[in-house]
This record gives C-alpha cells, sequence and structure tokens, in this order.
C-alpha cells in the first residue's frame, strides 16, 4: 500500500526540515512526497538534496493557495492513499504503518481522520472528540483538520479540494477546506472514520493579538461561516455557534482582556460574512475596513 504525501508549502524550510526528518524515520517506507512548491525562489532546493538520497520527491511549482497546491499534487501522485501533511507538521514514527493496517484491515472505510497533538501530547489546533467514530456533520470540527487526513485514491476519484476555501485562496474563506471535502466524500457515498488513536504534531498555535494575528482569524473566521452556508448548516446552529463567540467577547471586555476581545470580535465578524456569503456575490466581496 503506497502512500503520497503531498505538502503544499511557502516561506518555511526549518519546519519542512522537521517533517522530511520524520517521514525518515517511518517504519512504512512505501511513499512518496509530493511537493507543491509556492515560493518565488528556489529555498527548497537544498532541502530536496539534502533528503534526496532517502525520501522519494516530486517537485512542482504551484501557486494559488494550499487547495490548489493539494489539487496540482493530486495529479502528480501515483499512491493508494493520500495523506496532506501542513509543512509544519511532524509524523510520529510508526503512522503510516498503522494507517496502511488501518485500511487493510476495514475495507469499508474510504478515509481516514486523525488529530493534532502538541508536544505535552494535548490537543493542537482544536479540540478533538475523545472516542472514534464515524464522521458527524454537527460535530466535524473536533473530528477533521485537513492536514489529519488519510482519502483511498479509488475513492477520492475525481472529489478535490475547494480552491476558493484554505490558506492563499483568493476569496477571505481561508479555512474549512478539509472539513468540505469530507462532508463532499460522505455526500457521494464514501464513508470514512475518525480515530483519535491516530495522532499527528502540530505545534499549538500561538495568539498573540497583533494586527496579523486578528486578520489571519477574521480570515479562518469567513472561512468557517461559508462552509456553514455551503453546507445548509440550519440558522439555529450557526447562531449557536455564533453565541458562544460572542459570550467569549463579553468576558474578555469585563475582564479587561482587549486583545482577545479584538480576536473575538473579528471571529464574530469574519463568520458573518461567510454566512452570508453567495456564490454570485464572493468574487466581489472585499475585506471591510
Amino acid at each position: 500500500m503506497k502512500f503520497s504525501l503531498i505538502i503544499t508549502t511557502r516561506g518555511r524550510t526549518h519546519e519542512l526540515k522537521r517533517l522530511f526528518q520524520s517521514l525518515k524515520d517511518q517504519t512504512q517506507q512505501d511513499f512518496e512526497v509530493v511537493l507543491s512548491d509556492q515560493n518565488i525562489d528556489d529555498r527548497l532546493l537544498p532541502l530536496i538534496k539534502e533528503f534526496g538520497s532517502e525520501l522519494k520527491f516530486i517537485h512542482l511549482k504551484s501557486s494559488g493557495g494550499a487547495s490548489r497546491g493539494r489539487n496540482q499534487g493530486i495529479v502528480k501522485a501515483s499512491g493508494d492513499i493520500f495523506g496532506f501533511p501542513d509543512d509544519d507538521c511532524a509524523y510520529p514514527a510508526p503512522l503510516l504503518e498503522q494507517v496502511a493496517d488501518f485500511f487493510q484491515t476495514n475495507v469499508q472505510y474510504g478515509y481516514l481522520s486523525c488529530r493534532s497533538v502538541a508536544d505535552d501530547g494535548n490537543d493542537s489546533v482544536t479540540r478533538y472528540a475523545k472516542r472514534a467514530s464515524a464522521i458527524n456533520k454537527l460535530t466535524i470540527h473536533s473530528q477533521c483538520v485537513e492536514f489529519g487526513i488519510f482519502i483511498r485514491r479509488a475513492q477520492l476519484g475525481d472529489i478535490r479540494f475547494d480552491e476558493k476555501m484554505g490558506v492563499g485562496a483568493s476569496t477571505p474563506w481561508h479555512s474549512d477546506e478539509g472539513p468540505d471535502i469530507i462532508l463532499r466524500l460522505e455526500a457521494a457515498g464514501i464513508r470514512g472514520y475518525y480515530d483519535p488513536r491516530f495522532a499527528i504534531w502540530h505545534a499549538q498555535p500561538v495568539t498573540s493579538y497583533d494586527a496579523k494575528d486578528i486578520d489571519r482569524t477574521y480570515r479562518y473566521a469567513c472561512g468557517n461561516g461559508y462552509f456553514y452556508r455551503k453546507h445548509q448548516y440550519s440558522e439555529s446552529f450557526f447562531m449557536y455557534q455564533m453565541g458562544r463567540t460572542f459570550c467569549g467577547l463579553l468576558l474578555a471586555l469585563v475582564t479587561l482582556q482587549m486583545g482577545k476581545a479584538r480576536l473575538y470580535l473579528a471571529r464574530l465578524r469574519g463568520r458573518w460574512r461567510g454566512w452570508q456569503s453567495s456564490p454570485v456575490r464572493e468574487q466581489t466581496l472585499s475585506q471591510p475596513s
């Protein structure tokens, strides 16, 4: 069972070296690394040379954001199982062997979703469900992140990441491309499984509350609201999510945590903007001041 690990990268070298080292240490070595390089320079060439004798690389230049880079990588990939590691994560040594065993044992599943952990072993990026189960639309954000997905090539078929979503997209919808492709697989009759025993290392995001952090939060929230609208979540579910964020905003204001309050406000504004989107309007929307 051969893996194709499709990595979209831009602006990172140290983090990518750590990922390559973790891939070199895998107990399952039947894989290729499809590197969708979105750098305008050749900064990755020394890394490719350093690991080229131990890892099989397919190096291609791409553009247009993470989702487009993954889609361009899928075209070049030849594996039976596709994985999509971020350029700042790392795989535990037995991960690919464990994932291969899962797919060989569970032929009924077309994909597997893993969680991510930080150095202390606790959840990173989001709070994950504690129990293994089928993916649930209402709890998918505790069961799925794009760099933790493995998909059988045969079941993926012509389904691709939505290039309007994800970091670097031309729209403001800079998140939720992972949950989006999973729900589209489910809609096509492809069943999968979430299992928190499978874990990928990813650093815990650092919140600094500076302008860059607020802008990133806003754009991720835009993607989240767009995802809810695209997949026809109920208004009551969406308002529940908005209500939770609003309570966080109030608590931050009461405790005079103004940086956190600005972040919650950005999340509210972004999620609302994404929810209000439509295919007709999304191309003309621009970042509000």
